[in-house]
């Protein structure tokens, strides 16, 4: 990743926050003037100038506006300014600061809300400053093929990132060749002399695959000369995986997933997990105790079934939920294959003659489903996600189809609110790939949302 190399550009940011950070503070404490003393006032402006520095500066991209979108720029800002605020609320709590709930909301409120203008300000002047050919960086663009015109596509359209593309090597290309106007500069092999004649700041090593194992040596002449060398290979076509750079065992590696992998998001999804899974299981409480009562009054037989299913990645876990079967439903399934009215590997009839009748009355209303708040507690579930199917479903998928085990298993998804029961598998299977694919906490939140009044309208299982 590119990186600006200015120390004191950086500094100086710092210190147009702090000036921001301090003035606001100062006009806080001045209009809504809580009782303080001298030595109070004195640690309250310490510890807040030294919080705000920390978690503003120290960062390992803060102050990196170069190819940065408003969207990434408010991102940070929000997670900087949200640290800030929890160690500060810490730090008045335990020196036993006295200050109005109200002065601290209004202050941290009016700092957000200027530091915000404050970098788009910034931004856009940095913007302008760049298209006008200052503050750029030079590179070089080792390769032609996709990957190599993909780059420099990228850097053309965006020219306020101020990036200027000095031309193009090639292992295999000769001649007067050009692409957008940007020219071929000859063979790797001279990279050391285009280097001591130009201004070079990276090297962008761009090339197919079959031609990684030539770029050794100009890899050894951008090191050897001080030149930052970005590797950009073509090693895979890939529809679905998304490469990110990461690493191995130690070693530095191109992660290739098929799900999303932003530590925020699945932070948020986990949370919401956990807190979810906690509040339906006091929710569910009475009417859990009223269901185990009517299941123990039917039959006599066991208040909860518990099933083997695929979890993440295929790992086996123990399903629970509250029978609605006979007890030895299991063994009466081989007799029933001949009337399944489910397309590929999965079993359903309507009518199935093993449910009891309270069991009718859970399936219909999804209340069977409650137990599985302890599975989300466990970890082994998440509130949205694929319904786990059983390991002798999964060993029939299509190979496309087991990507559904490649996220955590939900206790609903697109399926259940999208009329379950009227759906084929293969496009149930369908259903659950989109879900992946676009999956965001607002799609959770808006699947949450939407499952209520299917449970209510009795939208459940047959």
């Amino acid at each position: 990743m590119l990186r600006d190399r200015q120390t004191t550009w950086k500094r100086l940011n710092l210190l147009g926050d702090m000036a921001i950070t301090y003035l606001l503070l100062l006009g806080s404490v001045f209009y809504f003037k809580p009782v303080l003393s001298n030595s109070d006032m004195g640690l309250l402006f310490l510890f807040t100038l030294s919080i705000w520095t920390i978690f503003l500066y120290t960062p390992d991209r803060s102050y990196f506006y170069r190819m940065k979108s408003p969207g990434m720029i408010l991102r940070e800002l929000i997670l900087a300014l949200g640290k800030s605020f929890l160690s500060f609320t810490a730090v008045v709590f335990f020196l036993q600061i006295s200050l109005p709930v109200v002065l601290v909301l209004s202050f941290f409120a009016a700092d957000f809300l200027v530091l915000m203008i404050f970098r788009f300000t910034l931004m856009q002047a940095l913007n302008y400053y760049r298209t006008r050919g200052r503050s750029y960086r030079n590179v070089i663009i080792v390769g032609t093929g996709q990957r190599a015109k993909e780059v420099a596509d990228k850097i053309y359209e965006n020219r306020n990132w101020g990036i200027n593309i000095l031309g193009f090597m090639d292992y295999h290309r000769t001649g007067m060749w050009r692409y957008h106007d940007i020219p071929l500069l000859g063979h790797p092999d001279g990279l050391s002399s285009i280097i001591a004649d130009n201004q070079v700041d990276y090297l962008i090593i761009a090339v197919d695959g079959d031609d990684m194992p030539l770029t050794q040596h100009a890899f050894a002449i951008g090191e050897e000369m001080g030149v930052t060398v970005c590797f950009m290979p073509d090693f895979y076509y890939h529809r679905i995986a998304s490469p990110l750079p990461g690493e191995f065992m130690g070693f530095p590696a191109v992660v290739y997933s098929c799900v999303a992998r932003d530590r925020w998001h699945m932070l948020g999804k986990k949370c919401l997990d956990y807190l979810g899974a906690l509040v339906g299981i006091m929710l569910a409480i009475p009417v859990g105790l009223l269901t185990a009562i009517a299941i123990k009054l039917e039959d006599g037989g066991p208040i909860f079934f518990r099933q083997t299913r695929s979890g993440i990645n295929g790992k086996p876990f123990k399903l629970y939920k509250f029978r609605t079967m006979v007890a030895d439903a299991e063994k009466l399934k081989d007799k029933l294959l001949k009337k399944n009215e489910m397309s590929g590997p999965v079993f359903k009839i309507k009518s199935d003659p093993r449910i009891t009748r309270v069991g009718s009355l859970l399936r219909k209303t999804s209340l069977d489903e409650l137990p599985q708040f302890i599975n989300i507690l466990r970890g082994e579930m998440s509130l949205v996600g694929p319904r786990p199917p059983l390991p002798s479903e999964v060993v029939k998928y299509d190979r496309w189809q087991r990507r559904k085990l490649s996220v955590k298993p939900g206790l609903t998804c697109l399926w259940q609110i999208n009329g379950r029961n009227q759906i084929d598998f293969e496009d149930w299977m369908k259903l659950d790939l989109e879900y992946i694919d676009n999956w965001s906490l607002w799609l959770d939140t808006k699947i949450l949302v939407k499952t209520l009044p299917a449970v209510l309208k009795g939208d459940g299982a047959s």
